[in-house]
């Protein structure tokens, strides 16, 4: 009885199709928007991470280091979440 169900399991996956994703006609330009978005995003965080480690630099020999870490740790989390956000969108699209 177990050994059938078992047996029955394992075929289970085989039968779930598995179909190509296909982008539905007219989805051209908002493809394109997103593209461009992430591409906007991706370039604005890189800069904000660049501009908060100067600024961390400058800060640190005017004694407001804590301000310049924060702001580092804001463009590094920013960084990651374009990154995710593009890793999604990749699922969807």
């Amino acid at each position: 009885m177990i050994l059938e169900t078992l047996n029955t399991l394992m075929a289970v996956p085989a039968v779930i199709p598995d179909p190509t994703p296909v982008q539905p006609p007219g989805m051209e330009p908002v493809s394109l928007l997103v593209n461009w978005v992430s591409w906007a995003a991706i370039v604005i965080s890189v800069i904000g991470f660049l501009a908060s480690a100067g600024y961390l630099a400058i800060s640190s020999f005017q004694g407001r280091e804590i301000q310049g870490v924060k702001g580092l740790a804001i463009a590094i989390i920013a960084c990651v979440l374009v990154a995710a956000a593009g890793t999604i969108i990749q699922v969807f699209i």
